[in-house]
């Protein structure tokens, strides 16, 4: 019989870290079952009897973080499960396709990456959802499914139970590790990540905003208020020399950290220590508010140091990198259950 196979990680996962039901299902087996997006989810919410967030991932895609760097994956779409139900209306979205033009890379700076970096050309591109995708959803909870007591926001990457108030936080690259089966760091997101946040790219249909907020904005706009955001959320996330190696492909290419990028504790972290530009002068007053509370300032990131070569950021990448408390190393295949449901 065929079966439609899923990872897994269950609430109280990674030693009582992961405090909600997190599925990550690859688009090759929901294809290869001749199933829809939605079917694919349905399916999985008749035989889950709990609250669970979904995310149906594309291995062959690109994606980009909230912060303007590409990843090698994309959400294809996402779903809000409790208990055997997903809400008609509310509790699915899927993701268009965003296709190639030498417009979007124009008004886009950060798409410069989707052509220059070879291992990207010629994939295709998913961010958030379009406006006919988020139909009949008004513009509050755009990017946001919800079914009952789960929320699955920002296009997969922050789930919430909205009864019990406990929610996590599963960036980008976590996400990447996770699908690849490596190593990710689980802890608070601390300070640095709560701010890093808010500081977004211009981007069309974007993760979490449509052409909002540009590279030098804050998003948050909350001041020294935005380190506490979102600060004892837990978060699944990358190893930082993985993220590290991501970020240093956008800065090789002459992409400049407040200009192009966004101005993230993390950028601005890698961009000091290999002496890549920052464009100073291009980050709003409200975003260097935000970034100075947590001790990104402009002396500390003017200050001479020896660059470091690639290499050695990545080597040195839990040094440099700013963000995450009480963070531990899990192997995902040690946080993570293979299940396969009939169909």
């Amino acid at each position: 019989m065929a079966t439609l196979k899923y990872r897994l990680i269950k609430k109280g996962a990674a030693e009582g870290r992961v405090p909600i039901n997190l599925i990550f299902v690859d688009k090759r087996d929901v294809q290869a079952n001749g199933l829809t997006y939605r079917q694919a989810c349905e399916i999985l919410a008749k035989n889950f009897n709990e609250p669970a967030a979904v995310d149906i991932i594309d291995m062959d895609a690109i994606t980009v973080s909230s912060d303007g760097i590409i990843a090698d994956y994309a959400v294809v779409a996402f779903a809000s499960i409790d208990y055997n139900m997903i809400n008609k209306d509310f509790g699915f979205l899927s993701v268009t396709e965003q296709n190639y033009s030498e417009k979007l890379l124009q008004e886009e700076p950060h798409m410069k990456q989707w052509d220059m970096i070879p291992e990207n050309a010629g994939k295709q591109l998913f961010r958030g959802p379009n406006f006919q995708d988020r139909y009949p959803r008004v513009p509050h909870n755009e990017t946001q499914t919800i079914t009952g007591r789960i929320a699955n926001n920002n296009t997969g990457s922050e789930m919430m139970d909205c009864i019990a108030m406990t929610e996590i936080l599963v960036p980008a690259f976590g996400c990447y590790e996770i699908m690849t089966d490596g190593e990710v760091v689980i802890g608070k997101a601390g300070p640095e990540i709560s701010v890093g946040i808010g500081m977004v790219v211009f981007e069309t249909y974007g993760r979490i905003f449509n052409r909002s907020y540009g590279a030098g904005l804050t998003a948050h706009n909350s001041g020294e208020y935005a380190k506490t955001v979102k600060s004892d959320y837990p978060v699944i996330a990358a190893r930082k020399s993985t993220l590290a190696k991501y970020v240093l492909k956008a800065l090789d290419l002459g992409l400049v950290v407040g200009r192009d990028l966004g101005c993230s504790p993390v950028n601005l972290a890698i961009a000091r220590a290999g002496g890549y530009a920052i464009d100073y002068d291009n980050i709003e007053e409200r975003a260097w508010v935000e970034l100075n509370s947590v001790g990104i300032t402009k002396e500390w990131l003017q200050e001479k140091v020896d660059p470091m070569t690639p290499d050695q950021i990545i080597a040195n990448a839990d040094d440099i990198l700013p963000g995450l408390s009480d963070g531990k190393k899990f192997k995902v295949s040690d946080i993570v259950t293979w299940c396969e449901v009939e169909l």
